[in-house]
């Protein structure tokens, strides 16, 4: 078994089948749903709402870049010490992301030069293919002007240099950008960049190099002698946590679409994020996911939407996805409160108060969003941020409980009451200023109530009063009763300065009035479930596959995948001479031992495929079929699910 070879390939064979808890009634997929409709607009405002940020947040370093190009294509001075222009933008963690930024990078620079190449380490493991690869990129430009096509294996410095000097004008630079510095081979690109420095006088190139680290990683991978030859500049990027928290605070929670991600589905992707890729396009993606497993199937979702269109979205509804709308556990809870029989109600009166529970829960959320970003303001700067920095950590929390009950907010409750005067009034007019800007109609008294404890705050004396404390005197009458209750009292009683007595009413007027009304969990209010989505279950189902249950899925049963018919089983016991023959010898390891003779599993392989041969053990055994088993073999060994055993070298051990 050791001297098997399998070549690692598989081949993706669409099925029917769908991943999820159980099974589903079978739902027309087409564009023509409403779901489908439904869907495919809330995803469109917050793609277009990310790629907007995304623009933005990219804006000044395309600039600063471009601006440097431009000035090394200007500069006319002689190249007496052969050094490379290299630009160095520091990228952060994450690379899949920045395959945008790169492909905006040359777009940008085609501006100033059609010569650009953009090398990757999986196409660059050698010299060889490298300057192939980059000059070859160089050469076949497809705004170039040169008619003359070349080959990769005649792509070579020299005739970099002859082409350059025919078909280019003076002073235009070659781009050579390397996205992924830290995968590269150091040895390879050391030689490289020597190379590009001999030819420096007669070809003017510029270097971009990716990189994910620190600086220090290119002064580890490069020697001196290399480093010297490089006149460096740095760039940096926003790191990935402030690109997805600009992000979410653009898009997931601006409220611009009805549709909400909250408890545990927006904590798995957070934690998706923080741990796994620090990708904001993955995050994203599942998102996405989220968004359309919300709506699938479920045309009473399309009823998550704006304000205008919910009574016109409401009356395309069918009698069937009303009905599925009167057995959520929200409604039916709110009409059991009513004390009503939800079956009795006709559907005039239905449309009138379910139209009037999803205004009033949209109502609710525009409040939501604006009382947590002035609790945001309030809590973030706090010692230990017992609520999170970013705004997307107090939101995780209001969306998985009542955030008012939370030790975390309790603790910054009572740490807010020992704010510096001035702190408070910085924090209130930071508060002041987002209500003014959300211009909501329902926090207008908010605004107005505000302003006045404002005032109050900022008049108030921060000297305490020099009032005469009350005592107890030895010819004061008082039982024991009234002696208990005098002195309790006058514990509680403080001297306190009119500043503290104003910031003691302040936030009791938050907690009470204001936070403990707007930042109700979402999940608690009637009608939730048209428009939240919280089953991290069915998330994390999707995003982060069982690999291994897959795998056993589709040998054990191969009609589940692969959708043929003559793979088809009454159970999966049984092994049909029809199978594929990985899935043939899959079957028969389960009924297997610990060790598996490798002769008697032949047999029973030759039995299963030729069932109406002689029932005798077949010693001369045809080459083609003999082949068949040792492949199967070969990629179940690949598979992980068995391996060569050293006890007796005719038996395999099984790992299952």
């Amino acid at each position: 078994m050791d001297n098997v070879f399998v070549s690692k390939g598989c081949i993706s064979c669409p099925g029917k089948y769908k991943i999820g808890r159980g099974k589903k009634k079978n739902v027309d997929a087409s564009p023509d749903e409403p779901w489908y409709h439904a869907s495919k607009q809330a995803w469109l405002t917050i793609k277009n709402a990310a790629e907007e940020i995304n623009n933005d947040m990219f804006k000044q370093i395309l600039c600063d870049l471009h601006g440097y190009v431009k000035n090394i294509k200007e500069d006319v001075s002689d190249n007496y010490l052969k050094e490379i222009q290299t630009a160095i933008l520091l990228t952060g963690i994450n690379l899949p992301d920045h395959e945008v930024l790169f492909s905006k990078l040359t777009d940008k620079f085609t501006s100033i030069t059609n010569h650009i190449a953009l090398v990757q380490s999986r196409d660059s493991t050698n010299m060889k293919s490298l300057i192939e690869e980059t000059i070859y990129q160089l050469l076949n430009s497809p705004n170039d002007n040169c008619e003359i096509e070349f080959k990769k294996n005649q792509c070579n410095f020299r005739v970099l240099e002859a082409w350059y000097k025919e078909y280019c004008e003076k002073n235009t630079p070659l781009v050579i950008i390397i996205p992924d510095f830290e995968s590269f081979n150091s040895s390879v690109l050391r030689d490289f960049i020597l190379i590009l420095s001999s030819y420096s006088r007669s070809v003017k190139f510029i270097l971009l190099f990716g990189v994910a680290t620190t600086l220090h990683v290119v002064h580890r991978s490069l020697s001196y002698d290399v480093t010297s030859k490089l006149r460096v500049q740095v760039f940096h990027t926003p790191t990935q946590i402030t690109s997805l928290s600009d992000i979410l605070e653009g898009t997931v929670l601006s409220g611009k679409t009805p549709f909400m991600l909250t408890g545990r589905a927006f904590q798995l992707l957070t934690d998706i994020f923080l741990f796994y890729d620090f990708s904001v396009y993955a995050f994203l993606q599942g998102y996405k996911l989220c968004m359309i497993q919300h709506f699938y199937g479920n045309n009473f979702s399309t009823l998550c939407c704006d304000y205008k269109d919910i009574d016109k979205r409401f009356d395309q509804l069918s009698l069937n996805d009303i009905n599925d709308l009167k057995k959520l556990p929200t409604i039916m809870k709110y009409f059991d409160n009513l004390n009503e029989n939800i079956d009795d109600i006709n559907l005039a009166e239905f449309k009138k108060i379910i139209v009037k529970l999803l205004k009033k829960f949209q109502h609710a959320m525009d409040g939501f969003f604006t009382v947590l970003k002035c609790l945001h303001s309030l809590t973030f700067s706090l010692p230990g941020s017992p609520l999170g920095k970013q705004l997307r950590e107090v939101y995780a929390k209001a969306v998985t409980c009542d955030i008012v009950d939370m030790k975390e907010y309790k603790d910054c409750i009572q740490l807010l009451n020992y704010s510096s005067k001035e702190e408070l009034l910085t924090k209130l007019d930071k508060i002041i200023k987002i209500l003014e800007t959300d211009n909501k109609s329902n926090l207008k008294d908010f605004e107005v109530n505000l302003k006045k404890h404002y005032n109050i705050i900022k008049n108030a004396s921060l000297e305490v009063s020099n009032t005469v404390a009350e005592t107890v005197s030895v010819d004061d009458k008082l039982s024991r009763q009234q002696l208990k209750e005098k002195l309790l009292k006058m514990s509680q009683q403080q001297a306190r300065s009119p500043f503290k007595q104003a910031q003691i009413d302040l936030f009791d007027y938050l907690n009470n009035s204001i936070f403990a009304v707007h930042l109700v969990n979402p999940n608690r209010l009637p009608a939730s479930e048209i428009f939240c989505f919280s089953d991290a279950y069915i998330a994390k189902h999707h995003l982060r596959g069982s690999v291994r249950a897959a795998i056993h899925t589709g040998l054990n049963n191969p009609q589940t995948y692969i959708n043929c018919g003559c793979c088809k089983l009454e159970n999966d016991e049984v092994i049909q001479p029809t199978l594929p023959d990985l899935s043939i010898i899959y079957k028969i390891h389960l009924e297997s031992r610990k060790l598996i003779n490798m002769y008697d599993w032949l047999q029973a392989f030759l039995t299963v495929i030729s069932p109406n041969d002689q029932t005798d053990e077949q010693r001369e055994i045809d080459p083609n079929i003999q082949a068949r088993f040792t492949r199967a073999i070969a990629e179940l060994q690949f598979l992980g699910f068995i391996k060569s055993s050293r006890r007796k070298t005719d038996h395999v051990k099984r790992l299952t």
